[in-house]
């Protein structure tokens, strides 16, 4: 049965026989345990949020209405626990270091701590029914989300975001991992503090950056004039764009070179470093910013 509405669940344990045989195994730190954490019906209207503090979250679509988050813990079977918070609008799963870490509706919030076993994680298995929104994070780990028929959150602090067919809107981020966005939807912000973004999508707008690491963007279709914005402090910036595409270009340099298949009225004076140009009859705004990569501009 699903979680009562407003209530709080904690599973943690195993069964008293299986610890007291891993107990005598001499790799019992390295055990694992699975278990079904929620299954039940999404109410119309109620989104769905995924966060574990360390391990692997893993989002696909179900086949029919059920969400259905099965945990695997890994390492002592003490220390992960998962825990179930549903509110009015959301229900919340969670895969928490105990004694650490604590579920909220924003996912999970890490407490001041100390934590000893490097090898313990919580990984999160999800079925997602269609249309319902999603939010899928890890502190440390890869996050991927895959058909998913709504609008999409993925993040990791430390890790790779993969979002594969999502058909809403997608924010994916990662502090320290490639960010890959394919087939979407819809609009897509990409960005990682660490690590390349490769972005593909049927429908724009896109906005993208990285603090290290390439950009790589392909968009079919845009919208009338909304602006984008795209940037990398150490990285090549190529966007493959509409063929109808016109925009006013500001590019920064800081070590690189514009490329185009577009034709570009240049505006203003000649600068190695800036440049700022006219795409077609213009009128959105294109910002691009390397530190020290080139911009590749191509026509689809």
């Amino acid at each position: 049965m699903p979680t009562p509405k407003g209530s709080l669940v904690r599973r943690s344990g195993a069964l008293l026989p299986a610890l007291l045989l891993t107990s005598l195994l001499p790799g019992a730190l390295a055990a694992q345990r699975t278990e079904e954490v929620f299954s039940g019906p999404v109410p119309q209207g109620t989104a769905v949020r995924v966060s574990s503090a360390t391990g692997e979250v893993d989002v696909r679509p179900a086949s029919g209405a059920t969400l259905e988050v099965t945990g695997v813990a890994h390492g002592d079977a003490g220390d992960i626990a998962f825990e179930v918070l549903r509110t009015g609008d959301q229900i919340v799963v969670c895969a928490l270091r105990v004694g650490v870490d604590r579920c909220t509706d924003r996912g999970v919030d890490s407490r001041d701590g100390r934590w000893d076993d490097e090898d313990a994680r919580g990984d999160l298995r999800v079925l997602l029914p269609a249309g319902v929104d999603v939010a899928a994070g890890s502190g440390n780990g890869r996050v991927r989300v895959e058909g998913a028929g709504a609008d999409v959150v993925a993040a990791s602090g430390n890790g790779s975001v993969d979002v594969i067919g999502a058909a809403g809107e997608v924010h994916a981020s990662s502090g320290n991992g490639a960010v890959t966005v394919s087939d979407a939807g819809g609009p897509v912000e990409a960005s990682s503090g660490n690590g390349r973004v490769v972005v593909s999508t049927a429908r724009g707008p896109v906005t993208a950056s990285s603090g290290n690491g390439d950009l790589e963007i392909d968009i079919a279709s845009l919208p009338a004039n909304e602006p984008m914005r795209f940037s990398s402090g150490n990285g090549t910036i190529e966007l493959t764009l509409p063929a109808d595409f016109a925009a006013d270009l500001e590019a920064h340099l800081g070590n690189g070179k514009v490329e185009s298949d577009f034709p570009l009225t240049v505006e203003g004076r000649l600068d190695p470093h800036r440049v700022e140009a006219r795409i077609g009859a213009g009128g959105r705004r294109l910002r691009v910013s390397s530190g020290n990569g080139d911009v590749i501009l191509r026509r689809r």
